[in-house]
């Protein structure tokens, strides 16, 4: 079950979001509360980007808020920077939600510094630099890229 949604993933991360993502939220649908094991984090997360990919940031927003959820609940973390990066380049496709963005990705950044999870740090300011690059603030993003 969690290879066939890796494979779904995989195709969609490919670019073929229109088959790929359908398969994806099919197999982790038939997987149930299991979904929310530690192991499918990774996929849930490629799911909410899978939707800002076919430009469904509504329904990526509202997986990723669930999966956030659950993660604080439960207490797993191990994961909780990506998907708050996620969160926030969702947050930055969407008009409502823009503005917080750049919170977003500082609070990634924090987490994955914190843990000392230097992969998770520099995919967070680099989507940190991007945004404040578009926002004319080349000085600041340079910063943030530099931590």
């Amino acid at each position: 079950m969690w290879a066939r949604a890796f494979n779904a993933a995989v195709i969609a991360k490919r670019g073929d979001v229109a088959t790929g993502l359908p398969l994806l939220r099919e197999e982790l649908n038939r997987a149930g509360d299991a979904r929310f094991l530690p192991r499918f984090l990774p996929l849930l997360g490629e799911l909410a980007a899978g939707f800002l990919e076919a430009d469904q940031i509504d329904r990526g927003l509202d997986v990723i808020e669930d999966v956030l959820t659950r993660c604080n609940d439960r207490q797993e973390l191990w994961y909780l920077p990506e998907l708050i990066r996620i969160k926030a380049e969702l947050m930055l496709a969407s008009a409502r939600h823009s503005g917080e963005a750049e919170a977003r990705f500082r609070e990634a950044i924090d987490i994955a510094e914190q843990q000392g999870a230097r992969f998770w740090q520099l995919r967070a300011a680099t989507g940190l630099a991007r945004l404040l690059m578009d926002a004319g603030r080349g000085p600041e993003a340079h910063a943030a890229l530099g931590k």
